[in-house]
């Protein structure tokens, strides 16, 4: 199972948590994520393929957990991208519908809704894990955004390889404020919490302050975020009790790094 902590059978069990996720001030426990989600998953099985808005929201979690409940590929859009990057990402993804938030523009597509309330415990078949569970758009740096197809068993790899050298488990809580429409972001913090079981705290703006009021012993940041971390001498000396500290999409400066060691 792609999402293992999602499991109704286990959860229904009893081995729920209150606070699996926290995200835009909501908090979600994994029986309201099972639920929600399964929900989410009535509404959109049969569809070939739809875009996700991919804001930091509840919404968007649910979303794309329904979608992977139901089998049914996602395409995350970045919420500020601009109007002719989004159309291009919608036709040239074949998208059917918008799930969840709406942009400005919807391209003409339908909207099906996610209602964070409602709840449903309909049991699923696991998809196989060759079939596709993301399209993710690069940036565009070279020419227009190419959509990257990404299988449900390359995001079941990719989660258990870094689970293994991180030595990830269920006992931690993972924080970042990352995007959502990133691999690092969406892939690994948000279905990697998902898979393992984790605790996960998505604090908005990767901001010194929120990720030091977050209490995690994960976290992940991009070099920006780090810099700002260390130029915050006690939002930096907060972060003492996490064990581990993941920079990434591009190289660290040694000097933040030599900064991070002496300050954690």
């Amino acid at each position: 199972m792609l999402l293992t902590s999602l499991n109704p059978a286990v959860v229904a069990a009893g081995h729920d948590l209150e606070d699996a996720v926290r995200i835009d001030g909501a908090v979600l426990s994994r029986s309201d994520l099972v639920g929600a989600a399964t929900s989410v998953a009535e509404r959109v099985a049969g569809a070939s393929l739809v875009a996700v808005l991919a804001r930091p929201t509840a919404t968007t979690v649910l979303a794309i957990a329904g979608c992977l409940i139901a089998g049914v590929p996602v395409v995350p859009v970045p919420a500020d991208v601009g109007a002719a990057d989004r159309r291009h990402m919608i036709t040239d993804s074949g998208a059917q519908a918008w799930l969840g938030e709406l942009p400005e523009e919807t391209e003409g597509l339908p909207h099906i809704p996610v209602r964070l309330h409602a709840r449903s415990w309909h049991r699923y078949a696991e998809p196989s894990p060759d079939s596709t569970a993301l399209i993710m758009y690069t940036s565009g740096t070279t020419g227009l955004p190419k959509g990257v197809v990404i299988s449900r068993r390359a995001i079941a790899a990719d989660i258990d390889a870094l689970a293994k050298a991180w030595a990830w488990t269920p006992a931690d809580t993972l924080v970042h404020g990352l995007p959502l429409f990133h691999v690092h972001g969406l892939i690994l913090g948000l279905l990697g919490s998902l898979r393992i079981g984790n605790r996960f705290v998505h604090t908005g703006k990767p901001t010194p302050a929120g990720y030091a009021a977050a209490g995690g012993s994960l976290y992940f940041g991009v070099p920006t975020v780090w810099s700002r971390v260390v130029a915050d001498t006690a939002a930096a000396e907060a972060l003492r009790g996490a064990r581990l500290l993941v920079s990434g999409s591009a190289a660290l400066p040694v000097p933040v790094f030599d900064d991070l060691v002496r300050l954690t």
